[in-house]
């Protein structure tokens, strides 16, 4: 019983997190804004933790675009930089931009960032279990 919620809840998850305000963006150029998305409770990004929010995200014009800025809404201090692990090209015709959740070991973790606009498909690691 109790997987069948966590696997409901997370499906939901994915669900909010792809239909709020991640809309394709045409050209994105380094430090661009990519979208907003709110999260209905914590999630792990790479090393980071967010708390449940809103955010937005943009590329760090520092870096390529694997490196992507999450910036808590509301919370000018609060920004977060988090490489991919992997980069990979998705077909043009793919236009949607949105993050995919998972869920690990109770957990709920990006697995990817889909840059439909720009063909881009950015992976990252499930969080590490802590003993």
């Amino acid at each position: 019983m109790k997987a069948k919620t966590i696997n409901f809840f997370v499906q939901s998850l994915l669900f909010v997190a792809s239909a709020v305000a991640l809309a394709p963006q045409v050209a994105m150029a380094l430090g661009d804004k990519v979208g907003e998305f709110t999260l209905p409770v914590e999630v792990h990004w790479g090393e980071v933790v967010l708390p449940p929010g809103a955010y937005s995200i943009s590329a760090d014009a520092r870096n390529s675009t694997s490196m992507m800025c999450v910036h808590k809404q509301g919370s000018p201090r609060a920004s977060y930089f988090i490489p991919a692990v992997e980069q990979e090209t998705i077909p043009a015709s793919f236009q949607k931009t949105q993050l995919v959740l998972g869920e690990k070991d109770g957990m709920v973790y990006v697995k990817e960032l889909q840059l439909g606009g720009e063909g881009l498909q950015l992976h990252y690691a499930p969080p590490k279990f802590k003993k």
